[in-house]
């Protein structure tokens, strides 16, 4: 059960959002389906698959991109040419938090956990040289950053944090993302997507939901937040979806979630959503994601989105 039902027993929603598949721009391991792919690889670089969220103290898989990226780092410690002015103003922007030694704490107010969906293995969407489970990844860093070095009330895990899948099997590597969430006793898994269309003609963001009871009102809550500064940038809003699944049914014969994220989650009583943020083939909205600033606008967006969500407090 999560964290914040434990708390607050309030109701809480799972969201996940579909990528299409493309002419010319594919989508591949995509996010949809439940029927396991017999694709292999073997890890052999030492690296933790997922986060041991089983310890005391969790050490999370460092990646390169995020300390080599000077800009997602915040200040260091004062120099003697700085005054307290300065100081104060880099702890109230930064809090003095180097996002690329960050580590969790497992006793944090509200405890997040961000999906970059697909990675390894399970590519997801691409069209014109630009992969999905890179920007995937980018954006979930960025955005864990930005929280991180915000807001004081808050731990964010990562179910990756490299390109790399969490199991072989895809039906087998969307369970273990609500594995990890429930490991971490999150309030809410939000999973990052780009989307894609056969035609190349839609655009837009949209966010996908569980329709249980349990999950449904949080879940939708927290997705309208996000959906809300994704349209303050510029990207079409579509809302808030559902989606059944065309063959798995309750024992009353009533149909599950389409979206495997969306089931595994609300399972454990997690709000867990998946954030379509705007279409890769779509020349409107790559205009949006052309360039690491774009991504890095997106990736607050939706760090604004959870901390308004949540009632983060900033350092």
């Amino acid at each position: 059960m999560s964290g914040r039902i434990k708390r607050a027993f309030g109701s809480l929603i799972c969201i996940v959002a579909a990528a299409g598949i493309l002419t010319g721009c594919v989508s591949t391991g995509g996010k949809t389906t439940d029927a396991p792919e017999n694709l292999k690889k073997t890890v052999s670089d030492g690296r933790m698959l997922v986060p041991d969220i089983t310890r005391d103290t969790l050490t999370l898989p460092q990646d390169a991109s995020t300390s080599a990226d000077e800009s997602l780092k915040t200040p260091g410690k004062s120099t003697k040419n700085e005054t307290k002015e300065q100081v104060d103003e880099k702890i109230i922007e930064g809090s003095l938090i180097d996002p690329a030694k960050y580590i969790p704490d497992p006793n944090a107010r509200i405890k997040i956990v961000l999906d970059p969906g697909h990675g390894g293995v399970h590519a997801g969407a691409s069209c014109d040289g630009i992969e999905e489970k890179d920007i995937n990844l980018k954006v979930a860093l960025m955005c864990r950053n930005y929280l991180v070095t915000h807001y004081s009330d808050v731990a964010v895990y990562m179910t990756r944090s490299i390109d790399r899948e969490l199991s072989p099997t895809l039906k087998d590597d969307l369970e273990e993302r609500a594995n990890v969430a429930e490991h971490a006793d999150a309030d809410a898994l939000i999973s990052i997507h780009f989307n894609a269309s056969e035609n190349h003609d839609s655009s837009g963001s949209i966010v996908y939901v569980s329709k249980r009871d349990n999950v449904h009102e949080e879940s939708a809550l927290l997705g309208d937040q996000i959906l809300g500064r994704l349209e303050d940038l510029g990207l079409e809003s579509h809302g808030i979806s559902i989606r059944d699944s065309n063959d798995l049914m309750d024992p009353d014969g009533n149909p599950y979630d389409y979206y495997a994220i969306n089931r595994h989650c609300a399972k454990r009583d997690i709000p867990g959503i998946i954030v379509e943020h705007a279409y890769i083939d779509n020349l409107a909205d790559r205009d949006f994601i052309d360039s690491d600033e774009d991504l890095r606008a997106i990736a607050e967006a939706d760090a604004l989105g959870i901390a308004a969500h949540f009632e983060l407090t900033l350092y």
